[in-house]
């Protein structure tokens, strides 16, 4: 049986990922002829069951897990897209004021955040947000 060969080791890692084997593992064999130099692939044989190779010590595998969510991230509520601040921060008194200030608008809410050494334009920022967070979207009525 012939077997196919390709003229760079790239082409033959491909062909053998569209074979359908995974790319960890390909194995890439060489096929010299005089000066002539052609590339194909082999599948790797599996590891023993027990046997442990690199990518399953403890290390290999703790750097391609996905980052899991902390608890105050889990704890945190979200709704119409929005997270509420994490307690304690700056942004959560912004929030937390507004919250008891409910028809306050961005000017007063920049007035309260000057008074309490608070940066205005952030104020600003966490009072849309508040305001996106409990689905307020039209205007406030003039008293």
């Amino acid at each position: 049986m012939t077997t196919k060969t390709y003229t760079k080791r790239e082409n033959a890692k491909r062909a053998a990922i569209a074979a359908g084997v995974p790319a960890g593992q390909v194995q890439i064999t060489v096929h010299k002829n005089g000066d002539d130099v052609r590339f194909g692939w082999k599948a790797k044989e599996a590891p023993a069951k027990g046997a442990q190779g690199a990518a399953s010590t403890p290390a290999a595998s703790a750097t391609r897990s996905r980052p899991v969510a902390t608890p105050a991230d889990a704890q945190r509520e979200e709704r119409n897209g929005v997270k509420r601040p994490k307690a304690g921060g700056l942004c959560a008194q912004v929030w937390n004021w507004l919250d008891a200030h409910p028809t306050s608008t961005v000017k007063e809410t920049k007035a309260w955040a000057e008074a309490n050494q608070q940066n205005a334009n952030n104020a600003s920022i966490e009072f849309y947000a508040w305001r996106k967070f409990n689905g307020i979207s039209e205007r406030a009525t003039a008293p």
